[in-house]
């Protein structure tokens, strides 16, 4: 825990932040790139450079460091693996106001921003739980042509038909409102950190991913919380726009999914396909890294003769 809250701190005063992923190829680089609006975005570029782009986006009150076994595993061997805090989370900027969290087209920005900064040439986005609603927010802004393809991690990305049972809505927009109305408190911050962290995996995670899972959530600040309250989420009006390939990874415990709904959405998408992990909750990467790689893999290798340049295009003699 000390080492966590060290890089924490180093964070937060915007020192050089050591390597807490670990990368096996000793080539991990951090650096801060500037955001939309201005805000400064926490950046990891890790892995093999001459390998193929993996873009890696978090979930909500988390941080790149989640994916620590994927820096050090066999992703990165063949990867140059690319990964950012979100604004408001981890190391990267938090800004005051409200319309830098409820807008659509500031998170798709972002993105945006960390694929143009990094020069990665249609990267595969691997996007986990509320990550895969930014990378929709992407598709929505910024099309499909500058991605070879989208692996949603325990997400749904609001692709689904908005729901129109009456006491759902009223649940849903209870749970909203509470959200957005609480105040900063400490020991229950702490409490829900805890909560969090143990819910996110079948069995307890590795020690040092439970301690960065639980230093992440702490570092989203109340404020920034209240104001993703009111980011919208429902972007079922995006599935036409999903023509890249789409996985759709889920883990077979994974409580906030449907594996029947998450089957439907596969096949309502123009190029989905539905993978299950067995033995994994929603955090499949950090339950079953290895079955996580293997899977990421075998449907990059689907993609490959889709987004490969023709002779023409990249200049070879038929």
């Amino acid at each position: 825990m000390l080492r966590t809250l060290a890089l924490i701190l180093a964070c937060l005063a915007g020192a050089s932040i050591p390597d807490p992923a670990g990368a096996a190829t000793g080539t991990a680089q951090f650096e801060y790139l500037t955001g939309a609006d201005g805000v400064p975005l926490c950046v990891l570029d890790t892995g093999n450079p001459q390998g193929r782009e993996l873009l890696l986006i978090h979930g909500f009150s988390q941080s790149y460091a989640v994916f620590k076994q994927q820096y050090q595993g066999p992703l990165a061997a063949d990867h140059r693996i690319v990964a950012f805090d979100l604004r408001g989370h981890g190391c990267s900027g938090k800004p005051w106001v409200a319309s830098a969290y409820d807008r659509s087209r500031t998170w798709a920005d972002d993105v945006d921003a960390v694929i143009r900064a990094k020069h990665l040439g249609r990267p595969l986005i691997v996007a986990w739980s509320f990550g895969g609603y930014v990378a929709a927010h992407y598709v929505k802004h910024h099309g499909t042509a500058g991605i070879a393809g989208l692996v949603l991690v325990g997400s749904h990305a609001g692709l689904l038909p908005p729901p129109t049972d009456p006491a759902l809505l009223a649940r849903l927009e209870a749970t909203r409102a509470a959200s957005a109305a609480r105040l900063p408190d400490i020991e229950a911050g702490i409490a829900e950190g805890h909560g969090f962290v143990k819910a996110m995996t079948v069995k307890p995670a590795p020690a040092d991913l439970a301690e960065i899972m639980f230093a992440s959530q702490q570092m989203l600040p109340p404020y920034a919380r209240r104001a993703m309250a009111a980011l919208p989420l429902q972007l079922d009006e995006v599935v036409p726009q999903m023509t890249t390939p789409t996985l759709l990874l889920v883990g077979d415990q994974d409580r906030s999914q449907s594996i029947d709904t998450l089957t439907a959405l596969s096949q309502r998408l123009p190029d989905g396909h539905l993978q299950v992990i067995e033995g994994a909750g929603h955090a499949t990467f950090i339950d079953a890294p290895q079955a996580f790689a293997a899977a990421i893999l075998a449907f990059e290798n689907q993609v490959q003769a889709a987004v490969r340049p023709s002779a023409k295009e990249s200049g070879a003699t038929p």
